[in-house]
């Protein structure tokens, strides 16, 4: 077998995330594996990148989320200047509901790329916090708290309503 040269790892790591894409994750984590073995056997470490989707790709498959976190946040670690690699560690901390965590993530990311599209697209996915009832308060005053939860009661209080006259 001829010694596999670097543009053959870059090759296989597009093809694996080609099928992330398409939800090929079998297919995906494979092609990662192989991807960081040819790394090893060229350099002395693995790519972050790699790594991090390979993390991704093991939650949405397997469900295997402590191992995909720890993969990802070792990414983020190592190479904390890619915003890629903060959207998969806030993909995978809000598949495991750690949304404070999967937030900081984000905005870790965008402050690194501000129009990053799927950091942006995530957050609309998951953001659903309303404007302050009070802005002259900030958001975590108590005054603005209790009225945001009354807010959201009476909203879905009236939808009830509404849908129960149709």
């Amino acid at each position: 077998m001829p010694d596999p040269s670097p543009s053959t790892s870059e090759e296989l790591f597009r093809k694996a995330i080609d099928q992330l894409e398409h939800k090929q994750y079998q297919q995906c984590i494979s092609m990662l594996r192989t991807a960081m073995d040819t790394e090893k056997q060229t350099s002395a470490a693995p790519r972050m990148k790699h790594l991090s989707y390979l993390g991704l790709a093991l939650t949405l498959s397997q469900g295997r989320s402590e191992e995909g976190q720890k993969l990802c946040e070792q990414a983020v670690k190592r190479e904390f200047y890619d915003a890629d690699l903060f959207c998969n560690l806030g993909i995978v901390s809000m598949r495991n509901r750690r949304r404070k965590q999967a937030f900081e993530a984000f905005r870790k990311g965008l402050a690194l790329r501000p129009k990053h599209p799927r950091i942006i697209e995530e957050l609309d996915r998951h953001e659903r916090r309303q404007d302050a009832v009070f802005p002259a308060l900030p958001r975590n005053h108590s005054l603005n708290r209790i009225a945001g939860k009354l807010r959201y009661r009476f909203r879905l209080l009236f939808q009830r309503d509404s849908l129960a006259s149709d």
